[in-house]
């Protein structure tokens, strides 16, 4: 089976984590909470030549309630949307960066033009490189 976006997506859900709305597959960029009750917020972001994974507390995390314009009764009470974003101002825990540039010859945007099966090799790479710092300061 070829690994898509969707598929990948599925296997992180299946494994415990939370999949956040932001996340997309063009350019590739993924919100994760951590399994567990105070899992705690992963970014993985592939733009230019980086390709970087943060860790930020799980209280980082915040609700962004979105109102219409008017903000009349009528729509109030339709119910307001809402997004999760981080807090403004968080500070990564924790963060892996993967220089294209120095390993691979990346000289521009090469990182957003990886390919889904790429792209999760290289998260599997970094988060295995994050948590062995988070086992080492422990």
């Amino acid at each position: 089976m070829k690994l898509t976006f969707a598929t990948w997506v599925a296997d992180l859900s299946a494994r415990g984590h939370g999949v956040l709305a932001a996340s997309h597959a063009v350019p590739i960029q993924l919100w994760l909470r951590e399994p567990g009750d105070y899992g705690s917020v992963l970014h993985f972001l592939a733009r230019g030549t980086t390709v970087t994974l943060r860790r930020y507390a799980a209280t980082d995390l915040t609700t962004l309630v979105l109102r219409s314009e008017c903000d009349c009764e009528e729509h109030r009470t339709a119910g307001a949307g809402s997004r999760t974003v981080l807090t403004p101002g968080a500070v990564p825990v924790d963060e892996v960066v993967l220089d294209g540039a120095a390993l691979f010859g990346w000289t521009g945007f090469e990182a957003g033009l990886l390919d889904v099966p790429t792209a999760a090799e290289l998260f599997a790479e970094l988060r295995h490189e994050l948590d062995g710092r988070a086992a080492d300061v422990a």
